[in-house]
């Protein structure tokens, strides 16, 4: 990912704020908790990447509406796996452990914030049942889930921002 455009940013606060607001918008508009969360990424540092975004839609309410792993974590891992991820395959487990720590890093903030990493754990729901999804959403469940996805895509903003220069 070309971090060249972080530099529009006066501040650390400033992509918080662009990242926080962006992911928050589109995921109560457009929904897909993952793809929302990159294509927010890839959207502010202006990256055309369709791919990359259309790989990520799967993971809405966990993998493929199964309720595992929450699709918001799934887009920070994706996004950080964008800035930090093995290059290239033949890197092997050494290319892969090179830039893992900032994506465990988020993995336990998620945990701590959200006391599970599962979105059926977290949202106490089966998002595939269209009346337990049509209940959750009714009672504040989207704004619930946005709020989420919003800290977590503006933890990985910080994550990238304090780590700036060393991509320039």
């Amino acid at each position: 990912m070309n971090l060249n455009s972080i530099n529009k940013y006066n501040d650390k606060k400033e992509l918080i704020d662009e990242i926080y607001e962006r992911i928050f918008e589109t995921e109560i508009k457009y929904h897909g908790c993952s793809q929302v969360i990159v294509q927010s990424f890839l959207d502010v540092f202006e990256e055309d990447n369709s791919l990359v975004s259309m790989a990520s839609s799967p993971f809405a309410a966990g993998m493929a509406l199964t309720g595992n792993n929450c699709g918001a974590l799934i887009g920070g891992l994706m996004t950080l796996g964008m800035v930090y991820g093995r290059r290239e395959i033949k890197d092997g487990m050494e290319g892969i452990l090179k830039g893992i720590r900032p994506m465990r890093k988020l993995v336990k903030y998620f945990e701590q914030q959200n006391k599970h990493l599962n979105c059926c754990e977290i949202t106490q729901i089966d998002m595939a049942s269209p009346e337990q999804s049509t209940a959750y959403f009714k009672t504040g469940g989207l704004e619930r889930c946005a709020t989420i996805m919003a800290n977590t895509g503006a933890y990985v903003a910080g994550i990238i921002y304090d780590d700036k220069d060393n991509f320039q």
